[in-house]
Order: C-alpha cells, then structure tokens, then sequence
C-alpha cells in the first residue's frame, strides 16, 4: 500500500510540474488587438503564421514555445498566432512557408523573420538577435 501511494505521489509531481500544466503562452487571436496592445504598452511583437495541418508549427509550439526559459523571454513581446489562409493584413506578407515568425515593432515594421521549425536552443539564438535589433530599434 505504501509503494501505491508513494507512486502516486511520485507521478502528480511529475504531472504538475510538467510544462502541459506550467504557465502557458498567452497568445493574442486578433491582429489588430495585438498591434493595439503593442502600441499601448509599448512591447514588439511576435506574430506566428501557422498552418493547421503543419505538423511543424504544432512542434514548434509543443515543444520549442513551451519551453520555460523561451516563455520567459517572450514575456517582453504581444505574441499573436494567426492562420496563413485567414491573416489579412497589409503589414503581415504572405507566408510562404508555415511556421513563419515576424518580430515587430509597434509601428507595425518587421525587424527579423524566421522561417520554419526551430529547436530551443537555435530559437533563444534568434531572440538574442532579436534583442539586439530591438535594441537599436526602440529603445
């Protein structure tokens, strides 16, 4: 009995501090609240475009977005997720290839764009550079 109960335990504290159950990603729907956000609070953003069939933006939100230390630094951006076949934006070009991600400024200029799946650590590596044209952008 005290084996079941002890593995019981073990496995809601591996369920709960898993990321599924961590604090997720707060992603805007709407474009244009985002763009409103982003100049109301003065923060970029990071717009995803994904497919719904792309088995590549799923991966890349499972398991490169979902990581915590990624999380932490999209805490600085208004991130919005939008579908390529339903974006219809005059800022936002066609995306060719899903997942694309667009780094921009309030002002609704694109700064850096990345294209396709990334793992954790090549996309830290993109928000660095990120960073550093932020950096000369607006601040």
């Amino acid at each position: 009995m005290k084996r079941v109960i002890a593995l019981c335990i073990f496995f809601l504290a591996f369920f709960v501090s898993h990321p599924l159950f961590g604090e997720e990603l707060k992603w805007e729907s709407s474009l244009e609240d985002a763009f409103q956000e982003s100049v109301k609070t003065q923060k970029p953003l990071m717009v995803m475009v994904e497919s719904e069939s792309c088995r590549w933006c799923k991966k890349m939100k499972e398991q490169t977005l979902s990581d915590e230390q990624i999380g932490e630094s999209l805490q600085k951006f208004i991130i919005v997720l939008v579908d390529r076949e339903k974006v219809s934006s005059e800022f936002i070009p066609y995306a060719q290839y899903v997942p694309t991600i667009y780094f921009m400024t309030p002002d609704k200029k694109i700064i850096d764009r990345v294209v396709g799946y990334f793992d954790v650590s090549d996309f830290k590596s993109w928000l660095e550079d990120v960073d550093v044209k932020l950096g000369k952008k607006i601040r």
